[in-house]
């Protein structure tokens, strides 16, 4: 018996040796992610080992080279733990699937990343070279032979690259908890939690789903929407409207356990007090940018769509063949983006969306000037924004719709500006440094937005701006099972200038305190003045009769949350039977535009 264990060993020991530095791997990423899978959750220690083993035989077969093998096999494993690392801490999230895309521009995410993370993997990583190439001389190790090559390329991508393989990982994780991603990653491990995310669906289907039903829905509201037109005197394709992202701004005072000793926004205050304004609930939390944009342009909830379905920009835009957003209802509109056109695949997106122009930062055609950056901030000045919003207001000047989205207040938030506009004071483990750099920033935005109001609203011509910030910043260590309410609040206004309210423009005082990203549609057409397609009729009705949803800021679920004008969370069962039946519509259209058949595009109901 001793003889037989003796042979197996000696037969095999690369692959033995290959799975105890895995299984070291595995227990030191989750020692460091501070959860202890060996000791707790026994299967899914065995789960990653069998799923790196696999990653490490794919590479063995490629590269027909041991050493090789298990240094790339490392160094993917460190870029895993890094890149989750760093994604939970600014965006308490891991690295899911639809990360991927990023990497087609690696060096602006590198910029995002501190210098010293970057360092030290590439020590590390530099490191695992070198004992590679002295392993690989001193110690040779057969190689796999035609068979064996065959059989470990293929393998590893039937069960990793396929559904049959998915599903037969996700039947042993049973619980992905794509609720919690963050737990989920603790729970699972980096790989098991990415790999449960692959196998992506758009959205569960609605009962009673089909073209009756929409061109039901669809008669509906186009009686709504002629009754609504009769009181509504303007076109909105005759005016300018102007959808502001602002990034990351959400006021720092509304956190708990913060403190500042003066406001680092009072124009902007100074203006909500006086305009259609509140507080919006965003469905990200120190990232999803790109979730609130499309939420904007289409008046669609991410809320309602599939937990695997992370970000609708990279996992379901680019492979729809139709896309109704705003930019229907106008004859020209114009994209401007200081920042890369790579970034959420916008480039492709917003040709696809329909924009005629889109001024980038790599845009040879279309460039972004007036570039202005504040002391040690490499990113492009919210003034260099504003700047070429107003030039492109002078070289158009009939109706349009403007999308400006600002990056002067994207992380990271490290020794950005050499004097600080506010001192903070902090009773947790939030960076008092990075907090009073961030809270710095937005300042210089609201001396920004200052400036640009005025110049607005010395244009004779009507243009309404909506201004929003689409999450807070991922700076504060606040328990989000606690405070989640409150960091998911960031600040809003809609602002029309002296031409708008001649035109019988009127600042809205219900459904305001609280809205969300879809909302924006609805409301621009009302205080505008403006008339309004069967489906913007539809979401007018969401926007007035329904409570503000977004994705649970808590993180304990993967159901749509409900906050009412109060501020307090509601639950769906507590609708009346008229709301769950507009919500219940709601859900039909957003299903048929999204993973349906798209029967709204021959029945009128987009027109």
């Amino acid at each position: 018996m001793i003889n037989n264990y003796k042979s197996f060993v000696h037969k095999h020991w690369i692959d033995i040796l290959a799975v105890v530095l895995i299984a070291i791997m595995v227990e030191t990423n989750t020692l460091i992610l501070n959860f202890p899978i060996f000791r707790v959750y026994k299967r899914f220690f065995l789960l990653n080992i069998c799923l790196w083993f696999l990653i490490y035989k794919f590479f063995q077969a490629i590269s027909n080279n041991y050493w090789i093998s298990l240094t790339i096999t490392a160094s993917l494993n460190l870029l895993f733990l890094f890149g989750t690392i760093l994604k939970i801490k600014f965006r308490n999230e891991p690295i899911l699937p639809a990360d991927l895309k990023m990497l087609g521009n690696l060096p602006a995410l590198l910029k995002m990343v501190p210098i010293s993370i970057v360092g030290l993997f590439l020590i590390i990583v530099i490191a695992l070279i070198i004992v590679c190439v002295i392993l690989s001389k001193k110690v040779k190790v057969p190689k796999l032979n035609r068979l064996g090559r065959t059989f470990w390329t293929l393998v590893p991508i039937m069960i990793l690259g396929s559904s049959v393989g998915n599903k037969l990982v996700m039947s042993l994780i049973q619980d992905p908890m794509f609720w919690d991603q963050t737990q989920g990653v603790q729970k699972h491990g980096p790989v098991i939690q990415f790999f449960s995310n692959v196998d992506m669906s758009v959205m569960n289907k609605p009962a009673e789903y089909s073209e009756t039903k929409i061109q039901h829905i669809t008669n509906k509201y186009k009686r709504l929407a002629n009754e609504i037109n009769q009181e509504r005197k303007h076109y909105i394709k005759d005016q300018t409207i102007i959808f502001n992202l602002s990034e990351s701004f959400a006021n720092p005072k509304r956190v708990p356990d913060i403190s500042l000793n003066s406001n680092p926004i009072p124009t902007i205050d100074n203006l909500k007090r006086k305009t259609t304004s509140g507080l919006m609930m965003s469905s990200g939390y120190g990232g999803g940018t790109a979730n609130m944009e499309y939420m904007t342009l289409t008046g669609l909830a991410t809320c309602n769509f599939s937990p695997t379905l992370n970000s609708p920009y990279s996992q379901l835009v680019p492979h729809q063949t139709y896309t109704p957003t705003i930019l229907n209802s106008f004859d020209y509109s114009v994209a401007i983006h200081p920042y890369t056109s790579e970034f959420y695949n916008r480039k492709l997106n917003y040709k696809k969306f329909g924009f005629d122009r889109f001024y980038s930062l790599d845009n040879k055609k279309y460039q972004i000037k007036h570039k202005k950056t504040i002391d040690n901030n490499e990113y492009q000045s919210d003034e260099t924004a504003y700047d070429n919003l107003m030039d492109e207001l002078r070289r158009h000047r009939g109706g349009q719709f403007i999308n400006l989205i600002t990056m002067q207040n994207h992380l990271p938030y490290d020794h950005l500006y050499k004097k600080k506009a506010v001192t903070a004071k902090v009773r947790n483990h939030t960076s008092k440094q990075e907090l009073e750099n961030y809270a710095t920033g937005i300042h210089y935005t609201d001396k920004a937005v200052a400036k640009a109001i005025d110049e607005i609203n010395n244009i004779s011509r009507p243009i309404t701006l909506v201004f929003y910030g689409d999450h807070l910043p991922g700076l504060y260590k606040n328990n989000m099972k606690k405070d989640g309410l409150a960091l998911h609040k960031t600040d809003y206004f809609i602002y029309s200038n002296k031409a708008v309210i001649k035109q019988g423009a009127k600042r809205l005082k219900e459904h305001t305190k609280y809205v969300a990203p879809n909302d924006f549609i609805a409301m621009v057409l009302k205080q505008t003045n403006s008339k309004v397609t069967p489906y913007q009729a539809l979401l007018t009705k969401v926007w007035q009769e329904l409570p503000t949803f977004s994705v649970d800021s808590t993180g304990t679920s993967s159901k749509p949350q409900f906050v009412n004008q109060k501020g307090k969370i509601v639950k769906y069962s507590s609708f009346t039977a008229k709301q769950k039946k507009l919500w219940h519509e709601y859900l039909l259209v957003q299903y048929d535009l999204t993973a349906g058949k798209n029967y709204v595009k021959n029945t009128g109901m987009m027109k």
